[in-house]
């Protein structure tokens, strides 16, 4: 009875030692301190049905880093084609303390700027599938993983870690390089309702980039696709590139 019980306690103890194992590697990726983006977003809809506009969009993606402070990252989205949404735009301010998060959203035919609720969060950005909450910085190693198997994903092979939680997720994560490369959401009922595939990255010097996500929605059918067309790492982005007034003035 003794061995069975210490048995149980080492396996208990080593799973837990490999899920830290595993979120360590995961953050030891070294990040740029500020990186440039363009990138083409395919709105693609169950039937194909091209009657409500066009499914393609072209967006600005900057992001600046910071090592100290009061925040982790600003990301400024900005929609540069087709016509009818250029100068759209969304800026995340993501603090060290993650329940400050803020949103803004400018829409320029109103050339006003509203804020994100967080209870807006699970609301789709722009006709994607893609959510406010999925575009906000997300620290995973504040998230209570537990091991759940292991799997496979386009010849890589992944270990597979289950998030603790109402609203439940399932990270796909590669074991050689320790790079996210799906994730499987579910609802309150824990059902699984999307999907998220990043099957692409690429390494430039040290750093790792998704090139691909796509986003797919098992409710209704309909996928995003957003795909990086170029990149630049470390130019020295400026910090008043991120603040609610300079949305009204940034032209791509």
């Amino acid at each position: 009875m003794n061995k069975i019980v210490l048995t149980s306690i080492l396996t208990l103890i080593y799973g837990q030692e490999s899920i830290d194992s595993v979120l360590f590697k995961m953050n030891q990726h070294s990040k740029p301190v500020d990186i440039q983006m363009q990138i083409k977003v395919t709105l693609q809809s169950k039937n194909n049905d091209s009657s409500k506009g066009s499914h393609f969009r072209i967006m600005k993606h900057l992001e600046k880093r910071y090592e100290d402070g009061k925040f982790k990252s600003k990301l400024l989205l900005r929609f540069i084609e087709p016509k009818e949404v250029r100068g759209l735009a969304l800026l995340n301010w993501n603090w060290i303390d993650e329940a400050n998060n803020d949103q803004w959203l400018y829409i320029p035919k109103l050339r006003k700027v509203k804020r994100i609720k967080r209870s807006e969060s699970s609301r789709k950005f722009q006709g994607t599938e893609f959510t406010y909450g999925d575009i906000l910085y997300r620290d995973i190693k504040y998230d209570n993983f537990k091991f759940y198997k292991r799997d496979v994903y386009f010849g890589n092979k992944c270990i597979l870690l289950k998030k603790s939680s109402k609203n439940s997720e399932i990270l796909w994560v590669d074991d050689k390089n320790y790079l996210i490369r799906k994730i499987e959401y579910f609802n309150t009922d824990g059902i699984k309702h999307r999907i998220l595939e990043m099957p692409e990255y690429v390494k430039n010097n040290i750093y790792w980039t998704p090139v691909k996500k796509i986003m797919r929605n098992l409710d209704n059918g309909n996928s995003t696709t957003m795909e990086v067309l170029s990149i630049e790492y470390d130019q020295g982005l400026n910090d008043s590139s991120f603040s609610e007034k300079y949305l009204k003035r940034l032209k791509f």
